[in-house]
């Protein structure tokens, strides 16, 4: 139900009204990137190119990653992989990452080794998604 309140939709009170959404917005932007961890020394050197291509082709094959979480990490059954406010890998750091592939998540259908991974090729799939998520590789 809305409530129309005169003074609040007079025209000197646009402007007012204009700000308050804009700062919202910025607000709203702020707290939907919070939980993105910036990159770290120990996150970096994870994620060598040579990691990065590995775990490209770990998410895309053996893996089974692209079947949840979507051929360029945008999600579908799984939560998407790109720069968003990550749930169970918290802040979204390496560690975190590659915590919730070698553990799994429980309630879900992440599972820990998905597709029968070998703990290298968690860190390879870890540093792909890192890498993607932070803006230093392409899906």
């Amino acid at each position: 139900m809305r409530y129309h309140i005169p003074a609040f939709h007079a025209p000197g009170i646009r402007c007012i009204r204009l700000a308050c959404a804009a700062a919202l917005c910025v607000l709203g932007a702020r707290r939907a990137t919070a939980q993105q961890a910036p990159a770290t020394a120990a996150d970096s050197a994870a994620a060598t190119p040579s990691a990065i291509t590995a775990g490209r082709t770990v998410f895309h094959g053996q893996g089974t990653c692209l079947i949840c979480h979507g051929a360029n990490l945008e999600g579908g059954v799984g939560p998407q992989l790109t720069a968003h406010e990550w749930k169970d890998a918290k802040g979204g750091s390496y560690a975190a990452i590659l915590g919730v592939i070698t553990k799994g998540v429980d309630g879900t259908a992440m599972v820990a080794h998905p597709g029968g991974i070998s703990d290298d090729q968690a860190r390879q799939a870890a540093a792909y998604v890192w890498a993607v998520s932070h803006g230093k590789a392409k899906a």
